[in-house]
């Protein structure tokens, strides 16, 4: 190899690996710089003792040698009886899910990139069930992110019972219907279980990855990520980065998580998020423009999207997205440009549940009865979601 070629590739192995504060050219751009991925394999930062958590909060045996003793408790015998019991019919259905999303999402898939899951809650599950090939997933929603747990800790003082079982109450409804209830998550995040982190924990060891790495990040002011928090602004919003890997396979997966108000004014919440709105917190809508999103996911999400007061998060969405799938709770129909994007839809559409009976779509319905080319599907997802009743509408971008 020639000298000055051999200087030139050590000197970009050097830019990826010398910062670990700040994220590297590689890794601030890691959604969209491929063709620096040819020269130089970026390399992930492993924690030995995060996967071992994660897979007991996941109600699996085999953690870590020093975890055996919790594993033979009481609290965690009952846990894990409990969910491999919810776990058999989410099973199921994911396994029905799967089969649908390599036939219907099968181009977004293959060009992948990052997702955008706006009111995501802690919902890995169905955001890997419809994106399983996306690089990088970007989890916004209001509940707190919570921390590492110390779990020899809690059983000392004898709080690892309560803990498990907060962490199950947590996912009854996910996994019973679909959707968190974002009431009960702002009291389940007020105990033990203090945020997202250990539900997704739980979901990415059940649906059959590694967790190789977690740390929080702050976003700068111009839409760029650090892990220096010292050094980051007051206020900033700071969230998890979670470094994943699916067993069997060599691809290493990001998934990002902010407890952020994405209205376009102020907002105080349930979960005691006070923050203010997007008009004046620029950065996250730099951040996300950063991460050039693919596609974005919506579901369950209150028919926010509707609203005035979240025009701009529903306008980033429809300019940066390539593809949009959601239920009827997402972006209004009549916002999506028959000139610019091609609808196709899925199962059925009547009306919203009681609870949201003003977000009506008469548009949305006059297209589900007068529609040729409406497919099936074959689950329930969303607020209806016993199947039959469900719907999902896949907006994709024309060239």
């Amino acid at each position: 190899m020639p000298a000055v070629k051999y200087l030139l590739l050590l000197f970009l192995a050097c830019l990826v690996s010398c910062n670990p504060n700040q994220e590297s050219q590689s890794a601030s751009s890691e959604e969209s710089a491929k063709t620096a991925t040819a020269v130089v394999t970026r390399e992930y930062p492993v924690d030995p003792k995060v996967d071992p958590i994660a897979t007991f909060l996941a109600g699996q045996n085999g953690a870590w040698e020093a975890f055996k003793p919790l594993e033979q408790t009481p609290a965690f015998i009952q846990f894990k009886t409990k969910m491999d019991e919810l776990w058999k019919k989410t099973d199921s259905k994911l396994a029905v899910i799967r089969e649908w999303t390599n036939k219907e999402l099968k181009t977004p898939n293959e060009k992948a990139g990052t997702l955008l899951y706006p009111f995501s809650g802690a919902d890995f599950l169905h955001a890997d069930a419809f994106f399983p090939e996306f690089d990088t997933l970007v989890l916004l929603a209001l509940e707190p992110i919570g921390t590492l747990p110390d779990l020899e800790a809690k059983s000392k003082n004898n709080t690892l019972d309560l803990y498990l079982n907060q962490l199950k109450k947590s996912m009854n409804a996910i996994l019973e219907y679909s959707f968190f209830r974002t009431n009960s998550m702002a009291e389940d995040f007020k105990t033990e279980l203090d945020g997202t982190l250990h539900v997704l924990f739980h979901f990415m060891k059940r649906t059959g990855y590694q967790v190789l790495y977690q740390e929080n990040v702050a976003i700068l002011p111009g839409g760029e990520v650090t892990t220096d928090l010292k050094t980051a602004p007051e206020k900033s919003y700071v969230g998890n980065r979670y470094y994943i890997r699916k067993n069997g396979q060599n691809k290493t997966k990001t998934v990002y998580y902010f407890a952020v108000n994405i209205m376009n004014t102020p907002y105080a919440s349930r979960v005691g998020l006070v923050e203010n709105g997007l008009e004046t917190r620029t950065e996250l809508v730099e951040f996300l423009k950063k991460r050039n999103i693919a596609s974005t996911y919506l579901k369950s999400a209150s028919y926010l999207l509707h609203k005035p007061d979240f025009s701009i998060m529903r306008d980033l969405i429809l300019t940066e997205s390539e593809a949009v799938l959601q239920d009827d709770s997402g972006i209004p129909v009549k916002y999506f440009d028959p000139q610019s994007f091609d609808i196709q839809l899925f199962g059925t559409y009547t009306q919203p549940i009681p609870l949201f009976a003003g977000s009506f779509q008469s548009d949305l319905k006059a297209l589900y009865d007068s529609s040729k080319t409406v497919r099936e599907l074959p689950f329930g997802i969303g607020y209806q979601f016993q199947t039959g009743t469900s719907n999902l509408m896949l907006a994709t971008k024309r060239p």
